[in-house]
């Protein structure tokens, strides 16, 4: 995960340094990639308790 996301953000850098992406639009990939991120994390962390209300819910 971590290896994947330097290297998007690698790319898009790059991508807006060439001139072929506007730093803008640059920024908002970045910040929704970042975005994505911070949502897996949590995700993981709360594993256990998202499981544990599908399941209670389910029954």
């Amino acid at each position: 995960m971590e290896l994947a996301s330097r290297l998007r953000e690698t790319e898009v850098t790059r991508a807006v340094q060439r001139g072929t992406m506007r730093e803008s639009v640059g920024e908002m990939h970045i910040a929704r990639l970042r975005a994505g991120i911070a949502t897996l994390r949590w995700l993981e962390r709360n594993e256990a308790k998202i499981k544990a209300r599908v399941a209670g819910a389910t029954s």
